[in-house]
């Protein structure tokens, strides 16, 4: 946890930020085989998150599996 001096205000923060979203069809069966998109969002390693991009509609539209990859920005992620 971090203290802000002047005003002591908590900020909590974490790097609990590696995370894939995996979006699939409803319907279909268990043998079948779909292709799979995987989407890395842009913002050239500044801004931007997964969550600000639903895969559900394009997987259940376009019969695909969507993976959106989450990911470390600025120079906790770059530098690591």
């Amino acid at each position: 946890m971090i203290t802000n001096r002047k005003e002591k205000v908590p900020l909590q923060m974490s790097e609990d930020c590696l995370y894939l979203n995996v979006y699939t069809p409803v319907s279909t069966g268990k043998q079948e085989k779909l292709p799979v998109l995987v989407w890395i969002h842009g913002g050239a390693l500044v801004l931007g998150a997964a969550s600000s991009y639903d895969g559900s509609a394009l997987a259940a539209f376009d019969n695909v599996v969507v993976v959106a990859i989450q990911y470390r920005l600025g120079i906790a992620g770059y530098f690591r």
